[in-house]
């Protein structure tokens, strides 16, 4: 206690039933402790789940203590760092390699010692067991309350209101938007459609945010707004991580859900919401593809006056079009011009992006003659470069350690530990850097995949290729970032495109 001078104080609130008053009283007396033992503090305080490794108070503590600016960490009892037994190990090994110890209001754990080091992993142990317990109480809790027909998912649709008391949703002055869109989509419209509708009135979300056709579609196949409350629609993986560490989420099947019907006022009747139901999966069992047919073009043509992409139709069940611009041109009156960009038979434009796209094909071949006469036998293997970098990069990381390890042993000061390891860490990046900017793959290689794209796109060129349409849109669009398309005036008018290339 005596070698305590500067401290972190860390204060987390995870439970539904911590108040932020509770948290106050936390830091109380958290602060009290430090002032009576004189020590310099700095106060990391958050709300979040000690299972979640995304805590930004905490990793910025983390950090300090990395930078050798405390001598220990002050909470209230040691779960508050973690409950888990794997996220609580890696905090203690940090805390252990900088020297820093960890005081409780009714102990000081220091983990360099066998018998602190035994103790917290014990206590580490029971938390888990208890946040286990008290996981599985609150889940329960729950589903006996979604059995009830009370709203346990999470946040309130648009259109209701929480009440607290009665635990059940209740239709608020929202609700006649909810009825709108219903409405304007049993009438025919798209949720493209009533996203521009709203755009036009002025129609925002409660939050002031635009209606994005996304967001309309999730409250068309919401149930809540026939008055049914849906619980346990997913469940949380304990195996499957995402990259970022989060556990995944995977929908359960239906037996598995709890589903109550009329479990509050409905804003939409049973009736209209199942026909708005059938129109949903009626549209969504029929891709674009299916009715207009695959275009190797998907994603590529944009209009060169307003930049928009241009989509394709079938005229009348055969002919394949670009179709005309769509764009709004509002003026101040809230009045609106379309855009003049005309469409044209997709065998015209054809011809037309065939011709200048031939030309690129012609330099991508001459190109490849070039590299290919003037390639030398190259005697440098890139794998080995790539392990000699690794080996170094490992190396550094050793030295790095053994200058920690230094530290704490005397042998180096503050400033001369710090300085070491800031130039090995120079050293380590640099290394980084040039394994990154290392190919592992020789100039035969580049050229080969060359020759393969280039075989590719001349036998689209001769309408031999036996690529999947699919598959000629992705050489293409790996190739181009889009093609500036223009044509103004009647059926007579030219075609204007320019092919802008990636790289």
């Amino acid at each position: 206690m005596s070698k305590i001078k500067k401290v972190a104080v860390y204060s987390r609130k995870s439970r539904p039933d911590e108040t932020d008053d509770m948290l106050r009283r936390q830091l109380g007396i958290l602060i009290d402790m430090c002032v009576n033992n004189d020590w310099k503090f700095e106060v990391y305080s958050e709300v979040g789940s000690s299972q979640d490794i995304n805590r930004p108070e905490l990793n910025k503590m983390l950090a300090k203590v990395q930078n050798y600016e405390y001598d220990a960490i002050v909470i209230t009892d040691q779960d508050r760092l973690s409950r888990t037994t794997g996220g609580f190990g890696q905090i203690k090994e940090i805390l252990t390699n900088y020297g820093v110890q960890v005081v409780t209001t009714s102990k000081v754990f220091d983990y360099n010692t066998q018998e602190d080091d035994m103790m917290s992993d014990m206590m580490s142990v029971v938390a888990k067991q208890e946040y286990l317990n008290i996981k599985k109480r609150l889940v329960r809790g729950k589903r006996q309350s979604a059995k009830e027909g009370n709203w346990v998912g999470g946040k309130t649709p648009v259109g209701y209101s929480y009440d607290h008391k009665s635990k059940k949703l209740h239709i608020n002055e929202h609700a006649p938007i909810i009825q709108r869109i219903f409405a304007l989509y049993l009438s025919g419209k798209t949720s493209t459609d009533i996203e521009r509708i709203f755009e036009l009135e002025g129609i925002l979300t409660p939050n002031g945010s635009k209606w994005k056709k996304a967001r309309i579609s999730v409250v068309l196949a919401n149930p809540v707004y026939k008055g049914t409350v849906v619980y346990g629609k997913t469940k949380t993986s304990k195996t499957s991580k995402k990259p970022s560490g989060a556990p995944r989420q995977f929908k359960t099947d239906a037996i598995e859900q709890i589903v109550i019907e009329n479990a509050h006022e409905p804003i939409v009747s049973i009736d209209d919401w199942e026909k708005t139901r059938d129109i949903r999966e009626n549209r969504l069992t029929k891709p674009p593809s299916a009715r207009i047919g695959k275009v190797i073009f998907t994603g590529l043509i944009r209009c060169s006056l307003c930049g928009r992409t241009h989509s394709f139709q079938r005229r009348k069940g055969k002919e394949l079009r670009v179709t005309s611009c769509q764009t709004r041109i509002y003026a101040e009156d809230g009045t609106y011009t379309v855009c003049d960009n005309k469409g044209v038979k997709l065998e015209h434009f054809e011809k037309v992006f065939f011709s200048s796209f031939s030309q690129y094909v012609d330099k991508l071949e001459q190109y490849i003659e070039d590299v290919k006469g003037n390639m030398k036998v190259d005697e440098f293997n890139p794998a080995d470069e790539k392990a000699i970098l690794t080996a170094t990069i490992k190396r550094i990381d050793q030295q790095i350690k053994k200058v920690q390890q230094g530290f704490l042993a005397e042998v180096y000061t503050e400033d001369e530990a710090q300085k070491e390891i800031k130039q090995l860490k120079a050293h380590r990046k640099h290394a980084e850097t040039q394994l990154e900017q290392l190919d592992n793959k020789s100039k035969d290689d580049q050229v080969d995949k060359l020759q393969t794209v280039l075989d590719k796109l001349k036998d689209i060129l001769t309408g031999t290729i036996e690529m999947e349409t699919k598959e000629v849109n992705h050489l293409l669009t790996s190739l181009i970032d889009h093609v500036e398309y223009k044509r103004i005036g009647d059926h007579k008018a030219e075609i204007e495109i320019k092919i802008h290339y990636k790289g």
